[in-house]
């Protein structure tokens, strides 16, 4: 992607950053208990869903049309790390087999979720903790509310 074309979040003019995190509503689209992806060093986002494959791939243009009228997606940012969890988080999807939200083990990637990714992807490619609590399950929530994530937007889908 050259250095002159920014590529911006869909219906807006904010910028799109490898490795922000976007969290969905607690809602009839996210099956009523949130979720949470990355922005991939490609632009495109990252996410653990159930299914086949686990790990899975889709754009900014995808993800925002499976939200519900009226769903806010939060845009999160990390001041330190980005650029590294979102390339961590591009060359590791694939080991991601299988969704479940029982596998605490931050080690595993096989068995994963979709906060859990993002925490590996920063943790690991980065060396940046988002949670302190590395070995517990880390909800969609947590990420919208820690400190470590500063909030930049909020998307209402329309």
């Amino acid at each position: 992607m050259s250095l002159n074309k920014r590529k911006t979040y869909p219906y807006s003019n904010i910028e799109m950053l490898p490795g922000d995190i976007l969290y969905s509503t607690i809602g009839r689209s996210t099956y009523y208990v949130g979720h949470t992806v990355i922005v991939g060093s490609d632009y495109t986002m990252k996410e653990a869903i159930p299914g086949k494959p686990s790990g899975h791939t889709l754009t900014a243009e995808q993800f925002w049309h499976r939200h519900h009228p009226g769903d806010q997606i939060t845009l999160l940012r990390s001041k330190t790390g980005a650029n590294e969890a979102a390339k961590w988080a591009t060359d590791h999807l694939h080991l991601v087999k299988e969704y479940t939200v029982l596998n605490h083990n931050i080690e595993s990637i096989e068995k994963n979720y979709c906060s859990k990714l993002i925490v590996q992807a920063y943790y690991y490619g980065a060396n940046v903790k988002l949670t302190n609590f590395l070995n517990r399950f880390i909800s969609p929530q947590f990420l919208k509310r820690t400190k470590r994530l500063e909030k930049i937007a909020v998307f209402l889908k329309a």
